[in-house]
């Protein structure tokens, strides 16, 4: 692995680490001026992306939005894969997620692929099985809400 390689993971290491730790200032630190978050797998079963988080803003927001509802974020057996380019950086994973205020676990297996230019995020897909999300019953926060009704 080359420098542009690791500079590339350890960006979107750092990025996954921020999501972890429920750090919006984190996470919207690494963000590049036109970054965005999608959410593609829609529990409609539509082509059309569930979320789409549009803004370094809007992606702060849905952080905010995941630390609000969960005292708990884990993406563990973590599998990190470099694209030939060191455009874009996978992390395969299984999340291991918490709301105590809920009683909720919530378990789901992730694929991020993280798109990276400059040392910033710049385009994050984040792919998990929508229904084991919508069966938790929780409520979309606002920028949830405005994301969905962005598309």
């Amino acid at each position: 692995m080359n420098n542009v390689h690791q500079k590339s993971l350890q960006t979107a290491q750092a990025f996954i680490a921020a999501f972890e730790s429920r750090d919006p200032a984190a996470v919207a630190s690494l963000l590049a001026d036109d970054a965005t978050f999608v959410i593609p797998l829609s529990i409609a079963g539509t082509p059309e992306p569930w979320y789409v988080f549009d803004s370094p803003a809007a992606v702060r927001s849905y952080i905010e939005a995941v630390a609000a509802k969960f005292d708990h974020v884990a993406f563990v057996d973590q599998v990190w894969t470099v694209s030939e380019d060191a455009r874009s950086v996978f992390l395969q994973a299984n999340g291991d997620i918490l709301s105590s205020t809920e009683k909720l676990v919530y378990n789901n297996v992730y694929i991020f692929r993280i798109d990276v230019a400059d040392g910033h995020i710049v385009k994050v897909w984040e792919y998990a099985n929508p229904v084991a999300y919508a069966n938790l019953g929780i409520t979309d926060s606002e920028a949830e809400a405005a994301a969905q009704a962005a598309n």
